[in-house]
């Protein structure tokens, strides 16, 4: 209750950051997809802006989320693997959005929806109530059979609902300002599927239909949370930014799943919405996630590390001039002890993306000559490698990769045969089946 503590002139808002793990931007119907996947989604950005062309980092879920809540490439903050002996956990000196805003004063909660961004690989730093909705804690999850380590899948995820109910609760009784965390896990896999009833509009037949209705789901409760926001006033003063952590595959480039670099695994949805910034936007310039860190605390009067690599986006949101941003994504699966993926493609061991708004640079560092480039003006779909048609365009792209510093010639510590988070991770599909 009551108005918040002004902080100089302006009210501190709450800062409310929804990640939608595995969400293509284009299966969303804000987007321009034929099927009404996001209704509520679409009401928000219809209220503030939506951002054309968002990338990702990587399209791993720990990451991903890592460079959205720090800011920072991969290489900056060093979670760089989904698992390995090391390098797969957030270090403790990286500044986070649940760190600086907690500090600053704002309450901090967090309610995820899968084991991988659980504490394990550190994201739960800084916030003051981490929900992570598994039965027992991260490393307590294994279940040794005398041969393997395994763990149990419906254990380990739980449906957007099951969130959103965790999430009303805490808002409930949650001190203003907060900054809110919800991660959402649906569309990743099509163990947890959403009621009978709700497959029914998308004439459930097909994996792809499963995935609409997952998305469709999602936003449902998503909307539950814009609801309960609003009902008392408080989406008024609160700062609502919705993205994904990376896409998927779902056939295209040949492919189901992710840990690839094309446009279906990197470009994210991304809607901001705050009162007393333009509503209706839409912002066709390149944008990165680890533009949301900077965004947020600009936003919210809370100054930004000087370290973070990006840079605000509420210049765009307002239509004023902006220099032009290019993007870095990697996926290092060579050194992922989790990346099964290299049995069927051997290729994608090591791959390094550098684009701006024209052109796409997919580098593979152990095979040059295989390396990709595409006009993303011409060619959105990356249909046509135009790799040996310019090779001035190629060079100049390579120089500014290997200016960023981000490249990997080797793997992160030793990893015992057999260790159980591999196992583990099988069941949630990162690894041999669902990977096909």
């Amino acid at each position: 209750g009551g108005a918040p503590p002004a902080r100089g002139d302006a009210p501190r808002p709450n800062v409310v950051l929804i990640t939608h793990d595995t969400t293509r931007a284009d299966r969303l119907s804000c987007y321009g997809y034929e099927r009404d996947t996001t209704p509520r989604l679409d009401a928000v950005a219809a209220e503030g802006a939506r951002f054309e062309l968002a990338v990702s980092v990587a399209s791993v879920t720990p990451v991903s989320h890592a460079s959205i809540l720090s800011g920072l490439y991969p290489h900056q903050h060093g979670l760089r693997v989904l698992y390995a002996a090391s390098g797969y956990s957030l270090p403790t000196d990286v500044p986070t959005l649940a760190t600086v805003l907690g500090e600053a004063g704002w309450t901090t909660g967090a309610f995820v929806s899968g084991f991988p961004v659980s504490e394990m690989f550190g994201l739960d730093r800084g916030f003051d109530r981490f929900d992570n909705g598994l039965d027992a804690a991260p490393d307590e999850v294994f279940q040794s059979d005398g041969e393997h380590d395994r763990w149990d899948l419906a254990r380990f995820q739980r449906r957007s609902d099951a969130t959103t109910d965790a999430v009303l609760e805490w808002l409930a009784t949650a001190e203003e300002p907060f900054f809110l965390w919800v991660h959402y896990w649906d569309p990743h896999d099509t163990k947890l599927v959403p009621p009978d009833e709700f497959e029914v509009p998308f004439e459930v037949s097909t994996p792809q239909d499963v995935y609409d209705a997952e998305v469709a789901y999602v936003d449902a409760q998503f909307g539950r949370l814009v609801d309960a926001l609003g009902a008392d006033g408080r989406l008024d003063r609160t700062l609502l930014a919705v993205t994904a952590d990376h896409g998927q595959g779902l056939g295209d480039h040949g492919w189901w799943n992710h840990r690839l670099l094309y446009q279906e695994h990197i470009r994210l949805p991304l809607v901001l919405r705050f009162p007393g910034e333009p509503a209706g936007a839409v912002v066709d310039e390149l944008v990165r996630s680890v533009d949301l860190y900077p965004t947020l605390l600009e936003a919210a009067g809370v100054p930004a590390p000087a370290s973070v690599e990006g840079r605000s986006l509420l210049p765009l949101w307002r239509g004023e001039p902006d220099a032009p941003r290019s993007a870095y994504a990697d996926q290092l699966n060579l050194w992922d002890t989790n990346a099964v993926m290299l049995e069927k493609r051997p290729a994608d061991d090591l791959l390094h993306v550098w684009m701006d708004r024209e052109w796409k640079l997919i580098h593979r560092p152990t095979a040059p000559e295989r390396s990709e480039l595409y006009h993303l003006t011409e060619d959105p779909g990356e249909l046509v490698n135009v790799y040996a048609d310019h090779p001035d365009v190629a060079a100049r792209m390579l120089a500014e990769l290997e200016a960023l510093g981000a490249f990997r010639a080797e793997g992160f510590g030793d990893v015992e045969a057999g260790d159980a988070r591999t196992e583990a991770l099988n069941a949630l599909g990162y690894l041999g089946g669902d990977e096909e």
